[in-house]
């Protein structure tokens, strides 16, 4: 705008040109002012949503560790078996040598029953057959 000092009637456009130029100044910072205002708000939500992630991480983490805990009571228990089982599997070798073991003197005394029994049926054999041969 045009500023004359010169004529007194012009005062108004002087004071209409100043306020204008304070409305359009005042409107820049309200504008601004309502981007930083939405900047905030946006980052404020951000942080809110950052903080509720953290709290869901930190409860997954609880969950994960008691899991580890649950974990390795199973681990502790499944190795107490397998510390059973190798026991008893041992016990169980043990076992089998000995039924071997037992296997082997029972059929021993198998044979030599049979070979006695043999010997005395030829025995009883030869009795019987010289002693018919001699009646004869």
């Amino acid at each position: 705008a045009v500023v004359s000092t010169q004529s007194p009637g012009n005062d108004h456009l002087v004071d209409d040109d100043g306020r204008q130029q304070k409305l359009a100044e005042l409107q820049e910072f309200q504008d601004e002012l309502d981007t930083t205002t939405a900047l905030i708000n946006e980052r404020e939500e951000a942080i809110r949503r950052l903080e509720s992630d953290m709290v869901t991480v930190n409860d997954m983490f609880r969950e994960i560790g008691a899991m580890v805990y649950e974990q390795g009571d199973l681990v502790d228990n499944i190795e107490a078996n397998i510390e059973v089982a190798h026991q008893r599997v041992e016990e169980g070798t043990a076992e089998v040598v000995k039924a071997s073991q037992y296997q082997n003197q029972y059929r021993k005394k198998i044979f030599i029953l049979l070979g006695i029994l043999t010997i005395a049926a030829i025995v009883i054999g030869l009795i019987i057959y010289f002693s018919t041969k001699s009646k004869k």
